[in-house]
């Protein structure tokens, strides 16, 4: 592990001109005694000139047009000026924007110089190396917290007794204390987070938390153990520091859906100089994961340690995706180390030069679960850090950096992790295809699926009913099958999970999600002991239904999903399982306020439907239409709902009037039923559910369905158009099929595109134009 010392002069972002809150503050002084202006007079004044200063507009002149800029309010109270933030132009917010006599200003500016003291409190402890320096252990009080943090005993820690030691402790504390302070300032709940952000990313104390990783000693490239003995003070001190560190970067790097938009774009930039620690990061895991291993379960054990290390990555991968090429393509330490250590600790590794499938599969393939539902502290910490590696999983193969990239080189967005507009995110399940990782979920899914059984009444013995423990089983559930569903992205894949045996387990965890008294209807209807329950699983309930609809893009498995291969709930066959659909159906009417459940179970639908009539004629029968257009109008303003609801729809209505043309063997008109009365028939069962209200007027409002939306329409025979037009007819205000409505888009108009297809299916002509192709080329 070599200091990050090289790497800091090539990555740190140029730093631009600040205004420093003492130039402010001297300016808003120099107002007051030069112009002879009131203080408030004076504050607005020096808003103004910086403003100008950094090219913005002045603050009346932006508020005249619709204000940018933050408004000023005097409270006559406490004689207190303060600005009530609007929006502060990003090269401002880091300032007080307060006058400084003020008891407000003050504290204000107390209470950042103070954030400032403490980045250089822990800067100090990094050399021009990047080497860390940190003082003798605590006190006795500190130590003893940090060895309750670790699981080490506190009677085992002491402390030379000397002044040197006493000053020293002194500084130990404050370190812990400034770690704490940092995490507590720029939390994403903290609400006054954005100004603390912004210092801290005009400083370079993001590489001194990275350095904050190295307290623990790395091994050198020939030293081929680990020490198995107990902790040292010292060490377990160094692990509280380390825990402290990787619990204050998941302050900094974890982004909110609440906070506002710049603390947002702050934490991706900030993630964005991150992805230089994450090879260290990888190393530290695999190291402390072996020490964990070693140790066994006794007081020392530093597991807590490795899943905040988990965590932490987390937080440093998720929406930033050169964080997940750079997680995923990190080296370990020096091969024979590694092979050594596994070797000396009966540690299964796979083989792979990546260090990021390394970890996991290590991880996966090395943590126990414990059987049962005793009160196992480290049975419960197992399950912790195998949910923790799932959740990671699941992130890394997983597109969700949607920036664009910086112009300044910045690494946001797909481009800049390898130069290219695409995801990373099925190369990195390929990764994981190609050691076996999901031989090591499906094993995981299954043993704890059987536990939940025991709770569900099936072969319960005893009193077993455990909420704690059964929530937290199936959140361990959950982040299985969403790791598997994330890496269902092929066919390949997919053969492989059956022939592992996942359909009778995902659809035994569906059907664990919809199990409760007969009566239940819906989580929103119910008294609070079944809505608790409910409430409880929908999170298990959503995960398997996202699993079945990636195993549907296989026409024989969705078959066997939607028509159920075996009549009971006995396993016939590795490959066998009773019909899914009832259960899913069930799922729609349980949760129908959770807009996941109400997703995955429309595209299911329309993912069995498609090509497969019978399918279409259970999903009928079973009532699925009036669930479909059910979900469709409770989540009006929900496009995925929307587009898969349509689809489903589409589909559904397209297979069957197919197979009433005789495009299939299996046809629907029988004795002196016609064609035409079967079409009506099945056009009559949407329309008395009010399809075409939903298509036109929910669905096809919304430009990401209203594609779907047509081809549902088209296909159940009611009379629909499709207009295209630009955005510039827009501006101009043409007028779009007669309508005097001008800048409304409107869906459905005077022609529709001949090209559309609602659902991709392979050209009959598309190998002879590929052989002619290759042909010509060739010549």
């Amino acid at each position: 592990f070599t200091p990050l010392s090289s790497s800091i002069q090539s990555t740190q972002p140029t730093k631009t001109m600040t205004i420093s809150q003492d130039l402010f503050d001297e300016t808003i002084l120099e107002n007051e005694e030069c112009f002879d202006l009131p203080p408030l007079e004076a504050l607005r004044e020096t808003i103004d000139q910086f403003c100008q200063q950094l090219g913005h507009s002045p603050r009346q002149q932006q508020v005249v047009s619709g204000g940018d800029l933050p408004t000023i309010d005097d409270d006559e109270n406490n004689n207190d000026v303060v600005m009530t933030l609007q929006s502060i132009p990003g090269d401002m917010a880091h300032l007080t924007l307060t006058h400084p006599s003020t008891p407000h200003g003050q504290l204000e500016r107390e209470n950042r110089m103070n954030f400032r003291n403490w980045l250089s409190l822990l800067d100090d402890c990094v050399g021009v190396d990047g080497v860390v320096t940190l003082p003798s252990p605590p006190s006795p009080t500190l130590t003893s917290l940090a060895a309750d943090a670790v699981g080490a005993e506190s009677e085992d820690v002491t402390i030379a007794n000397n002044t040197t030691a006493a000053s020293r402790t002194e500084n130990n504390d404050k370190i812990a204390e400034a770690l704490a302070q940092l995490a507590t300032k720029l939390q994403s709940n903290n609400h006054d987070a954005l100004p603390y952000l912004i210092i801290f990313q005009q400083s370079s104390s993001i590489y001194t938390l990275m350095s904050f990783l190295t307290t623990i000693i790395q091994p050198a490239d020939n030293e081929h153990t680990i020490n198995k003995s107990a902790p040292t003070k010292e060490e377990v001190y160094k692990l509280q520091i380390l825990r402290q560190t990787a619990n204050t970067l998941i302050s900094i790097l974890t982004s909110s859906s609440k906070e506002n938009v710049k603390c947002t774009a702050l934490r991706g930039e900030i993630r964005d100089l991150f992805i230089v620690g994450l090879n260290r990061l990888v190393g530290l895991l695999f190291r402390l994961f072996v020490a964990a291993t070693s140790a066994g379960d006794g007081a020392a054990n530093p597991k807590n340690v490795v899943l905040d290390l988990l965590k932490l990555s987390i937080s440093a991968v998720r929406g930033c995706e050169g964080g997940k090429v750079a997680f995923v393509q990190s080296t370990l330490l020096d091969d024979s180390f590694v092979k050594v250590a596994a070797k000396n600790n009966n540690l299964t590794l796979c083989n792979t030069k990546r260090g990021g499938v390394q970890i996991l599969f290590t991880i996966l393939s090395n943590t126990t679960l414990k059987v049962g539902w005793e009160d196992d502290e480290s049975a419960t910490m197992n399950m912790m850090i195998i949910e923790a590696t799932c959740q990671l999983l699941t992130t890394l193969c997983r597109y969700d950096d949607f920036r664009t990239p910086s112009t300044a080189g910045g690494a946001g967005g797909a481009a800049a992790a390898g130069g290219v507009s695409t995801s990373s995110a099925h190369d990195h399940a390929m990764e994981f295809h190609r050691v076996g990782v999901e031989s090591l979920l499906v094993k995981v899914a299954d043993g704890i699926l059987n536990d939940l059984l025991l709770v569900d009444g099936e072969d319960a013995d005893g009193d077993v009913n455990d909420e704690e423990g059964l929530a937290k089983k199936e959140l361990l559930a959950a982040a299985v099958l969403t790791a598997l569903r994330v890496l269902a992205v092929n066919d390949e894949i997919i053969q492989t999970m059956v022939a592992l045996g996942v359909l009778p387990i995902v659809t035994k965890a569906l059907r664990l999600s919809v199990t409760t008294n007969d009566t239940a209807t819906a989580i929103d209807e119910e008294e609070s002991s079944t809505r608790s329950n409910l409430l409880r699983k929908h999170r298990l309930a959503a995960a398997s239904l996202g699993v079945i609809r990636n195993l549907c893009g296989n026409d024989e498995i969705k078959t066997n999903l939607c028509l159920g291969s075996s009549t009971d709930h006995q396993q016939v066959s590795i490959s066998s399982t009773p019909s899914a659909l009832p259960h899913l159906l069930r799922a729609m009417q349980l949760y129908p306020t959770i807009s996941p459940i109400q997703e995955h179970a429309c595209g299911t639908l329309a993912a069995m439907a498609l090509r497969r009539p019978s399918n279409a004629r259970a999903i009928i029968d079973e009532g699925g239409p009036r669930l479909i257009l059910t979900a469709m109008k409770r989540h009006e303003e929900n496009v995925s709902v929307q587009r898969q609801g349509a689809l489903a729809v589409r589909n559904i209505v397209s297979r069957l009037m197919r197979d009433l043309d005789g495009s299939s063997g299996d046809n629907v008109a029988s004795g002196n039923t016609t064609v035409e009365d079967a079409r009506s028939a099945i056009r009559d069962r949407f329309g008395e559910l009010g399809v075409e209200d939903v298509l036109r007027n929910i669905a096809g409002r919304h430009q990401g369905s209203v594609d779907e939306a047509y081809a549902a329409l088209r296909d159940l025979g009611y009379s629909v158009t499709l207009t295209k037009f630009s955005a510039e007819d827009l501006e101009r205000g043409s007028n779009i099929s007669n309508s005097n409505v001008v800048g409304r888009t409107m869906m459905f108009g005077e022609k529709h595109n001949s090209n559309f297809r609602p659902v991709y299916e392979q050209s009959t002509g598309l190998d002879n134009a590929v052989d002619e192709a290759v042909s010509n080329f060739g010549a």
